[in-house]
């Protein structure tokens, strides 16, 4: 399979799950902005349970696609990064693009793991 159609599909499995943190945003935010001081054990209980589903509704399962799309990726781009040479006037786009693109599946797994911590957090917080 040639490079340009490994970057084709990279950056449509890119898109696709960009697409789905897009979609699942709204009840992450929700999530992390609930108030850790509520005052009832009830509504306590309530907002774990927002956090829990959020958690493992929608956080866990994206930043497990963005680490396993890292994942696959990388020995790629980490053999292109060893032969390749810097050339800012002479480079090969296909090459540059998956580096590229593979840069960007880790910023969005690591952002994610960010989110899943932070949600963590806030369940701790609830108790």
């Amino acid at each position: 399979m040639p490079l340009s159609d490994i970057v084709a599909v990279s950056g449509l499995l890119l898109t696709l799950t960009t697409f789905m943190f897009n979609l699942a945003w709204p009840k992450l935010h929700e999530a992390l902005e609930l108030d850790e001081k509520q005052p009832g054990p009830l509504a306590r209980k309530r907002s774990r349970k927002t956090v829990m589903n959020a958690l493992f509704g929608r956080a866990l399962p994206l930043t497990a696609a963005f680490m396993a799309l890292f994942y696959v990726n990388f020995p790629a781009a980490v053999r292109i990064m060893g032969s390749s040479t810097l050339d800012l006037w002479d480079f090969d786009v296909d090459r540059t693009l998956y580096v590229l693109v593979v840069l960007a599946l880790l910023v969005f797994a690591l952002f994610n793991l960010g989110l899943v911590l932070k949600l963590i957090g806030k369940w701790r917080r609830l108790r």
